[in-house]
């Protein structure tokens, strides 16, 4: 069994994208995406607080659903390094007191507009369901950007299902660029930005 997409999407989500370690007054709070020019590069792994190898002093053998949300913690490639090499001491009850505390601090953070919000872009979401009670394609809980992303759900035997959740406002639109005329479509969750790059020559469009 592996993340499914929407354990992933809640995650990264409820993380605001950033590191959760945090440890006797020392906070990471690293961005995990970080954007150079049209190039973004993910820095963050999906961490397991009880884990998958047998060995491992966070191990429990009859552990159930692993690899959900509720047993992953979002870290930086090194405290994920940090937290394997020293077992003894990031014990779970540790791990889930980290992810606690610091996805309570970033949705503050987020009421008081202190965290930018997430910018996804030219990507393509498929989440596939199967014998569910619910379904859901993509879920946002805090601010993001979209454009040109496609969110796709496909559920079997599933009594409820949602394409897009969200408990933020949700901005949808179709912009005309001003410099080179041609339309594209955008959203976001939350405030809505004050200026849109066109995706077609990188213009920023002022929202009328």
């Amino acid at each position: 069994m592996s993340v499914s997409e929407h354990d992933r999407k809640i995650l990264w989500s409820k993380a605001g994208n950033r590191c959760s370690y945090r440890y006797k007054g020392i906070i990471c709070d690293e961005e995990l995406i970080i954007s150079e020019g049209e190039k973004q590069t993910l820095v963050g792994e999906e961490c397991h607080i009880v884990s998958k190898r047998a060995g491992n002093n966070r191990y429990i053998a009859d552990f159930p659903n692993r690899d959900s949300y509720d047993n992953l913690i979002l870290m930086c490639r090194k405290h994920h390094k940090i937290i394997d090499d020293n077992q003894e001491k990031y014990t779970i009850d540790i791990l889930q007191s980290m992810k606690k505390e610091h996805e309570k601090s970033i949705k503050e953070r987020l009421a008081k507009k202190e965290i930018q919000p997430i910018i996804i872009k030219d990507s393509v979401f498929r989440t596939e369901v199967e014998h569910a009670e619910e379904a859901i394609g993509m879920e946002v809980n805090g601010p993001t950007q979209f454009s040109n992303v496609t969110s796709e759900l496909i559920a079997r035997d599933v009594k409820s299902a949602t394409g897009f959740k969200t408990n933020q406002t949700l901005n949808a639109i179709v912009m005309t660029c001003s410099k080179c005329g041609r339309p594209f479509p955008f959203a976001s969750t939350g405030a809505p930005p004050r200026i849109i790059s066109c995706p077609h020559c990188g213009w920023g469009n002022t929202i009328p």
